[in-house]
C-alpha cells in the first residue's frame, strides 16, 4: 500500500468527466474521433442515481442496439439489489427480507456472489461495512426523506426551518440488535440465503453500485466494445484503451474539492479495467440546526459518520473498492490504513471532516503532473 502522504491544501474529491463534461470538454471534438466514434448513454431509473455509459464505437450503425443491451443489464441488476420493491420472476433483496425469519431463498449467481463477498470481507475491514444493517440504515434514510420534504415545503412557503425530531438512540439501539451478520445462513450447494433474525433487513446499497459496474464492463466487453468508461453515480470503470483519436489512450479523471465545489488542477490516470470509487458527505445529506447528517453510518455510534468528507478508492474490481470506500469513511485515516494493508493494488484518499487531504503513495503516483 505504500506510505501515507499528507497534503496541505483542501480536501479533493475523485470527479470523472464521463457526462456531457467528459463528452465534449476532454475530447478534442465530440462525435467522431478517428475511426472510433463517441456515443453516450444516460439512463435515469436504476439505483436511484444518474448512470453514464460512453463508449467508443468502430461500428456505431450498432449503437442503438448497443444503449438497449446494456440498458436491460443495467435493469436486471437494480432488480436483483433492490430492497424496497418486488419484481415478477426474481427473487431480489426485497424476497429475502421478506422471508427473514421464515425460509431460505434462491436467488440467482449475482446477489448470491455479492452477499458471501460481503460476509467473506468483514473481518479483514473490521465490521464496518454491514451489509445487514438495514434495520438501522433504514430509519436514518426514513428521517432523510421526511426532513428533507419538511424543509423543502417550509422554504417553499416562505417559513422559518421546520422542527425535525431526530431519530432517538433508544429506537436505533433497539433496532442494532437484529443486525448481526452471523445470523445470515449461505448455501452454496442449493444457492439460497436465510436471514435466521425476522426482523433483520439486508441491506446491499454499500457495495451494490461498484458490483454492478464491474459486471457491466464485463458484459460491454463480451459485447464487443473496446473502449468505455462507466459512472454510477460516483462509480467509476473503464474498459478497454481509450479511443478519443487525440493520442492519449490512457484515462484521465479530474479531481474536485469538495468544499468549494470547484475543479481543481489536478487529475489521476487509470489503464484499462481502473476503477475510482469515492463515498461523501456531500452525496445524499440534510443539514439540521447546523449539522450535517449523511447516508453513511457508523456502525459504532448508529448516528451518520462525522470523521470524513469523502474517501476515494483505486482498485481494479470496483465492487471492492465500492466496499472499501464505505468502510474507510467511518473511521480514521490511520485505521482505514490498517484495513488497506489486507489488500494489494488498492489505493486510497481520505478528506477528513476538517478538509485536510491523505493519501497514499501510490495514489499520489497517479497523478497527471
Amino acid at each position: 500500500m505504500g506510505k501515507m502522504v499528507k497534503q496541505k491544501n483542501g480536501g479533493f474529491k475523485i470527479y470523472i468527466l464521463t457526462a456531457v463534461l467528459f463528452a465534449c470538454s476532454m475530447l478534442s471534438a465530440c462525435g467522431v474521433q478517428g475511426k472510433y466514434e463517441h456515443k453516450q448513454y444516460v439512463y435515469l431509473d436504476a439505483f436511484d442515481t444518474i448512470s453514464y455509459v460512453d463508449v467508443y464505437l468502430a461500428d456505431a450503425e450498432k449503437s442503438s442496439e448497443y444503449e438497449e443491451e446494456i440498458h436491460e443489464e443495467l435493469l436486471r441488476y437494480h432488480r436483483m439489489f433492490d430492497a424496497y420493491n418486488s419484481y415478477e420472476g426474481v427473487n431480489n433483496v426485497y424476497t429475502v427480507n421478506s422471508q427473514a425469519g421464515k425460509a431460505p431463498v434462491k436467488v440467482d449467481e449475482e446477489l448470491f456472489e455479492l452477499v458471501k463477498f460481503s460476509l467473506d470481507n468483514m473481518e479483514k475491514t473490521k465490521y464496518r461495512t454491514n451489509i445487514v444493517l438495514g434495520s438501522v440504515t433504514r430509519i436514518w434514510k426514513n428521517f432523510m426523506n421526511t426532513a428533507a420534504a419538511k424543509q423543502q415545503e417550509a422554504e417553499k412557503n416562505g417559513e422559518e426551518e421546520p422542527e425535525i425530531t431526530l431519530p432517538s438512540q433508544e429506537e436505533l439501539e433497539r433496532e442494532v440488535e437484529h443486525t448481526d451478520w452471523k445470523k445470515v445462513t449461505l448455501d452454496e450447494e442449493k444457492r439460497t440465503i436465510f436471514l435466521e433474525d425476522p426482523d433483520m433487513i439486508l441491506d446491499v446499497g454499500a457495495v451494490a453500485k461498484g458490483y454492478t459496474a464491474e459486471k457491466l464492463a464485463g458484459y460491454i466487453r463480451r459485447l464487443g466494445i473496446e473502449s468505455a468508461s462507466i459512472n454510477m453515480g460516483g462509480n467509476i470503470k473503464f474498459v478497454g484503451e481509450r479511443k478519443a483519436g487525440d493520442g492519449r489512450s490512457y484515462w484521465v479523471g479530474s479531481i474536485q474539492d469538495p468544499q468549494t465545489m470547484q475543479a481543481s488542477n489536478m487529475a489521476i490516470r487509470l489503464e484499462d479495467g481502473g476503477t475510482i470509487v469515492t463515498s461523501g458527505n456531500y452525496e445524499r445529506y440534510v443539514m439540521v440546526d447546523g449539522v450535517r447528517y449523511c447516508h453513511l453510518i457508523d456502525p459504532d455510534t448508529l448516528q451518520p459518520a462525522q470523521k470524513m468528507a469523502s474517501v476515494s478508492i483505486v482498485a481494479e474490481d470496483s465492487g471492492l473498492a465500492d466496499y472499501l470506500s464505505t468502510a474507510l469513511f467511518t473511521v480514521d485515516v490511520e485505521t482505514g490504513k490498517e484495513i488497506l494493508s489486507h489488500y494489494d493494488g488498492v489505493e486510497a484518499c481520505w478528506v477528513t471532516a476538517g478538509y485536510e487531504t491523505y493519501a497514499t503513495d501510490g495514489f499520489e503516483k497517479l497523478l497527471v503532473k
